[in-house]
């Protein structure tokens, strides 16, 4: 009986000694820095660029009916970062699309890299923007005031 133990044992640590490197692979492919350079190649970053939509559309309307308050700040804020990274998925579908196409092989990862950095900047821009200006909302509104 013992002696059947130890076989069954060894067959269990044996199956899992086969299943192990099958999961940590699983583990070790998604690449987080892949991500954000190409979303459009992720699914739960497809779902939350999806999820976005819906912000930015009831976000959008939202800003221009508190906007001159101080619920505008974090609502500008909110925009601030939604908008970047909006356009952030959107572009990286593009590229996917269109890069190799226009702009020949083995552009497509240059094109992500100057996207990201592009990102980065409209992200830092919209920040000093909500900080130290108008906001998002009194800049674009200010597109309708009369000058002075």
């Amino acid at each position: 009986a013992e002696q059947a133990v130890q076989v069954c044992r060894s067959s269990m640590l044996s199956r899992a000694a086969l299943v192990a490197p099958r999961l940590s692979r699983g583990f070790r492919a998604a690449k987080p820095a892949q991500d954000v350079l190409a979303p459009d190649t992720s699914g739960p970053l497809m779902a939350q660029y999806h999820k976005l939509n819906w912000a930015l559309l009831g976000l959008t309307p939202v800003a221009f009916a508190v906007s001159p308050s101080l619920l505008a700040m974090p609502v500008d804020l909110a925009l601030g970062v939604a908008f970047p990274l909006h356009a952030h998925f959107a572009m990286n579908c593009v590229i996917a699309d269109y890069a190799e196409k226009f702009l020949g092989k083995g552009a497509k990862g240059p094109s992500r890299v100057a996207m990201l950095g592009l990102t980065g900047v409209t992200l830092l821009g919209f920040l000093r923007l909500n900080l130290t200006g108008e906001g998002i909302t009194g800049t674009v509104k200010r597109l309708w005031r009369k000058s002075t």
